[in-house]
This record gives structure tokens, C-alpha cells and sequence, in this order.
């Protein structure tokens, strides 16, 4: 499941970057509308969501045959366009009156405007009882730059290199009141520590921990949510080299979530030892992730990821493969009767997950996503699916208004923090008054069918 804030990257990145951070993100053809022009198109994406009737009914059927693709193969009001052996459906979201419109469409038209979406969801039968589900997603963010992106880390890197934590803290409520203030009832920041060493490089260990009672008052549901599947939630990862040099660690437990990685002169550096080197392109990504479903422990170990890292200057992101299966932890003889089920998604060519911050044709930015995963049907992973389903289910049916509607009122507070922030006048601007609503709550928890098939 996602259980942070999906955008919350954004503003921990912004935060400590400051003004610097800001005018960065402002440095591009875009000018400094573009920093608030890339949130306020988050906002309108990840914030409440009015669906056509036909996108309501295609969003449930598809997750419920994440697990039993030929379910929806064969279900012909499923899909606009089929072939012999693959079937696809194309989606489009867009901004208009007071709204975020999103429905199914026989050919969605690129996202050129800021805050237009176009999706394409894919299933290929393989073979008898053999599927590969895929997901393309596109999001057309303004005119902030992926080179505007990367010097804006670089930017929060130096920054972090030259402050003790009381500095950072204190940075942070004056550079971002209103988004510390609205983002701040939900995720507390527990540490933040910066360390400097003999060999000039700042280890940094940031924790942030989400507390749940902090919306209860007016979001009673998702707080529930959150107090249900969030704490038992144990997760940990190790990004290394591929000759085992770590680069950061993230650990997760009790609903704290710490992340510790080491910079020097603006970059990343490995976690130990001289900080001359710079970040590779291939990294390997190894983790543990572990939750209760429907009364049961379940979850996996040792889940290996080959990454590739794109840095070219219109094109910053990654893709992550997964070739190895992990070492499954699930209910008791349910392991050795899905062997094959469960190793099938890491056959070759294996599954895969990328993210791109890409120039678009033309100018301007665009968020890119792609997915791709196998599946091979059975009954034991249909039964498993099904608690997965449940878990998806709740979230709907109660908690999912209030986190959308908590997810874009704390997105509009960074972006007012960031227009002052890259406008003339920048930190004194910052500090203005900006009343922010007062109701809902945020982070979008949602289980693997969900990931595919979430708006």
C-alpha cells in the first residue's frame, strides 16, 4: 500500500531547499508562475475527483480482476479498443469548474495543458491462464523543467550541508508556513539530523512520523484507516551500488518512516567512507515489506529491484525491474501451494515500474509513469487478491473523499508558500497570511490492484 502522503517527496524536497530550492524551480521559460503552476496541477490531480459513470464501473471491475485478468478480458464493456489477444481502454482527466474531471475515453488526446492526464490501461492474454497487466500515465505539469527539477535538489543538498537541525527546523516554518501547518496535522517531523565528517561530506537522517489523531476532528474515517493498516506496517529498504556500496536506507514501523542518506557539494554520495563518487546509473534497490490483511501477516523479504537512473538533460527519472522472487511470508501452506503463481511475475522479462519527470514536445513538463506485471491465475491467488480487494475497498467506501480532499488543500498551501517563495521579494513574501480551509485528510493508502487501477 502507499501510506505517505503521494506528494509528499515534493514538499520535504522544497522545505529544506528554501528560497534557493524556489528560484530554481523558477529558472526556466516558465518564469516564477512555474513553481506553483507544477503543485497546483498535483492538487487538482491527487485532490477529490468527480468520475463519469463509465470510469466508476470500469475502476471496480478492473480491480477486481487484477488477480483473475481473464475475468475482464472477456468482459467486452470493459474496453474501447481489443485485438486478438490484448484488450486496452484509454482515460483522460482534466480541471474545469471548480472540479477534476476524469473519464474514459475512445482515444484520450497528450496532456498539453497543465493538470491534463491521460492513462492506458493494457491486459495481453499470454496464454492459457496467463496475463501481463500495464499501465502508462501522463501528467502535464507546467513549465518547470526536469533540469529545473534536478538543480532545485541540488539546491536543497547545499542547503542541507550548511545547517545544524535547529537551522533546518526553523527554516522550514519560516520558508513553508502554511504547508508545515496544514501538512503538519498528519505527519510530525521527528528528526532531523545533519552531521557533518572528516571527509567534508552531511549524513542526514530524516524521520517523519504520521499521526492519525491529528485529522480525526474532520477525518474520522481515514484516521481509522490509518490506525487499522498503519501501524502494524513494517517496511525497509537499501539502495546500493551494484558492488554493494549503500547509497540511502529507508526503515518504516509504528508509523514512523526514517530515511538516511549522506551529500556532498550538492550530490549524493554513498553512505560511508570517501564522498568523491557520484551516484551511478544502475543501482540495485533491496527491501522487505511486511502488513496485516484480512488477520493474516503477510508480505515478502529480500525484494530485489534492478534500477537504471535517466539523467539527460530533458529526462530525469528511473525505471526498476524485478527479476527475483522474493522470499514470500503469507499464511500458513498457502506459500507452497501458489509457488508457481508467485514466481511467474519475476520470469523473464519480469515486472517493471518507471517514473520520468520528461520535456514535453514543444516545451513544458511532464510526470510519466509505466507499469507492467504478469500474472498467472489460480484459485489460492484469487483468495489472496480478494483480502487485498477488501482492504481497497474500505478505503473507498469511507476514508477516500477525506484523504483526496486533505491531499489538495496541504498541495494549495506549498503552492502559495512556493509563489511567494520564487517571487520577488521571496522569504518576506513567505511569511504572509493565507488562511487555509479547515477540513479533511490525506495520504492515499492503496493496495498492488489499486496501484494499477487507482482513478
Amino acid at each position: 500500500m502507499r501510506h505517505l502522503p503521494r506528494a509528499l517527496p515534493l514538499g520535504l524536497v522544497a522545505a529544506l531547499g528554501c528560497q534557493p530550492a524556489a528560484r530554481e524551480l523558477a529558472a526556466g521559460p516558465g518564469g516564477a508562475a512555474a513553481p506553483p503552476a507544477l503543485v497546483q496541477a498535483l492538487a487538482d490531480r491527487f485532490g477529490p475527483i468527480e468520475r463519469d459513470a463509465g470510469f466508476e464501473a470500469l475502476r471496480s471491475r478492473l480491480a477486481r480482476s487484477a488477480m483473475v485478468p481473464s475475468r475482464a478480458f472477456d468482459d467486452e464493456s470493459a474496453w474501447t479498443v481489443r485485438g486478438d489477444d490484448w484488450r486496452a481502454v484509454e482515460l483522460a482527466g482534466y480541471a474545469s469548474g471548480g472540479a477534476y474531471h476524469l473519464g474514459v475515453r475512445g482515444e484520450a488526446p497528450a496532456p498539453a495543458a497543465a493538470g491534463q492526464y491521460r492513462g492506458r490501461v493494457r491486459l495481453q492474454r499470454l496464454s492459457r491462464g496467463r496475463f501481463e497487466w500495464s499501465l502508462e500515465e501522463e501528467l502535464a505539469a507546467g513549465g518547470v523543467r526536469p533540469a529545473d527539477l534536478a538543480r532545485a535538489l541540488d539546491a536543497l543538498f547545499r542547503a542541507a550541508e550548511g545547517m545544524t537541525e535547529a537551522d533546518a527546523r526553523a527554516a522550514i516554518g519560516k520558508a513553508l508556513p502554511r504547508a508545515a501547518a496544514r501538512l503538519g496535522l498528519l505527519v510530525r517531523l521527528e528528526t532531523l539530523a545533519l552531521q557533518g565528517d572528516a571527509h567534508g561530506a552531511t549524513s542526514v537522517t530524516l524521520a517523519v512520523r504520521l499521526t492519525p489523531d491529528g485529522i480525526r476532528g474532520f477525518a474520522p474515517r481515514y484516521a481509522a484507516f490509518l490506525d487499522k493498516y498503519e501501524k502494524p506496517m513494517r517496511m525497509s529498504l537499501v539502495v546500493a551500488d551494484l558492488e554493494g556500496v549503500p547509497w540511502w536506507t529507508l526503515e518504516g514501523a509504528d508509523r514512523l518512516r526514517t530515511a538516511r542518506l549522506r551529500v556532498r557539494g550538492g550530490s549524493l554520495v554513498p553512505l560511508a567512507g570517501p564522498a568523491h563518487r557520484r551516484l551511478p546509473p544502475r543501482l540495485r534497490a533491496v527491501g522487505d515489506y511486511t502488513m496485516r490483511m484480512g488477520g493474516f501477516k503477510v508480505g515478502a523479504r529480500q525484494i530485489q529491484a534492478e534500477v537504471t537512473v535517466m539523467r539527460e538533460p530533458g529526462v530525469k527519472g528511473f525505471t526498476a525491474r524485478f527479476v527475483r522472487e522474493p522470499d514470500w511470508q503469507l499464511p500458513f501452506l498457502v506459500e507452497p501451494l501458489l509457488d508457481a503463481p508467485l514466481r511467474y511475475p519475476f520470469e523473464s522479462p519480469g515486472s517493471e515500474f518507471g517514473f520520468a519527470a520528461r520535456e514535453a514536445p514543444g516545451g513544458g513538463l511532464r510526470l510519466v509513469t509505466h507499469s507492467r506485471a504478469r500474472v498467472r491465475e489460480s484459485w489460492l491467488l484469487r483468495w489472496l487478491g480478494g483480502m487485498a480487494g477488501d482492504a481497497a475497498s474500505e478505503f473507498r467506501r469511507g476514508a477516500e473523499k477525506e484523504a483526496d480532499q486533505f491531499h489538495r488543500e496541504w498541495l494549495l498551501a506549498l503552492r502559495d508558500d512556493l509563489a511567494a517563495l520564487a517571487a520577488p521579494g521571496g522569504e518576506r513574501a513567505s511569511n504572509a497570511r493565507i488562511t487555509c480551509p479547515g477540513t479533511a485528510a490525506s495520504p492515499a493508502a492503496h493496495q498492488v490492484i489499486d496501484q494499477l487501477y487507482h482513478d
